[in-house]
This record gives C-alpha cells, structure tokens and sequence, in this order.
C-alpha cells in the first residue's frame, strides 16, 4: 500500500514526530507535549513569512540594490530583520489569541490545534522542505555574512522561503 494510502489512524511513522510524541503510543493520539508543538509550528511559521518577504523583497533590491556579492550581503541583512520580525509577531499573536479564550478552554485550545498541526500530512510534508532549506540558508548566510546572527538569521529565512517554494513548485 503506497504511503499516501494508508489509514490516516495507522502508526505515525512522521519523523518530526519523535521529539512530540509519547512514545509508548503508536496510536492517531494527541502529541503529548501539545504547547511545544504549538509554539515550534507558530515561530516556524513566523520564520517562514519573514523569509517569504525579504525573498519578494530582491526583485526590487535587484533593480535598486548593489550588485555582485554585496547583493546577497545586503539581502541576508533584510531577511534578518524580517524574519525576526516574522517569528516574533507570530509568537506574540497566538499568545495574544490563547489569552484571549476564556481560561478554561486555553489548554483544550492548545492541545486541539496541536492535534491537527501534528496530523496534517501536507502540513509536515512543507515544513520539511522548510528544515532543509533553513539548515542549507543557515550555512549558506554563514558563508557570506560570516558566523553572526545576521548570517544565521538571515540565511535560515532566506532558506525556508525557498524550501517552501520548492515545495509548492512540485505540487
């Protein structure tokens, strides 16, 4: 049976999965650390915007902007800022929305939106051309900002934007 067949219910096989599942259950059950894979799956996405808009953003750095090796400098500084921009706006807009529910209902909020975060298959297909992109863009912003947070920063945007459209380009 291919694996995009499978029962939905079957063993979760997802390697993401490991570091939030109870690993004694091999069962379709909630992750069990539900606000880590909340909070990972917001900032990621945080990440992943702020990327996503200083790649939008070289088209106009390309007319504008410095040629040559100053370009992808200059670039990787604007990637920085938005992605920081990105992960933290992210980060204080889903804490903004859980203090916002009624306290009773926080925890069940939390543990149902990690439970579909967690078990949506295309969700975890993305994010994983996402990681690779983020680690390729960490070592490609190192190479040319050398080792700061500029490079790390910037590069790991830079990298997601591109992993998430690489994805996106083979559906």
């Amino acid at each position: 049976m291919s694996k995009d067949k499978r029962d939905p219910k079957a063993v979760d096989d997802e390697l993401m999965h490991v570091f939030y599942r109870n690993l004694d259950e091999k069962s379709y059950a909630a992750p069990s650390r539900a606000s880590l894979v909340l909070g990972f799956h917001v900032a990621h996405k945080g990440l992943q915007a702020g990327g996503c808009a200083a790649l939008a953003s070289s088209a106009i750095l390309a007319v504008m902007g410095p040629r040559g090796f100053k370009f992808f400098k200059r670039l990787t500084q604007i990637s920085a800022i938005t992605t920081t921009g990105g992960i933290l706006s992210g980060l204080g807009l889903a804490t903004k929305k859980i203090k916002s529910l009624p306290e009773s209902e926080q925890q069940d909020g939390i543990e149902d939106r990690a439970f579909r975060i967690f078990h949506n298959r295309k969700q975890n297909q993305v994010d994983r051309y996402s990681l690779f992109g983020i680690g390729t863009g960490m070592i490609g912003g190192t190479v040319v900002m050398g080792l700061s947070y500029t490079g790390l920063i910037g590069g790991a945007g830079l990298g997601a934007a591109v992993g998430v459209d690489i994805h996106f380009s083979e559906l």
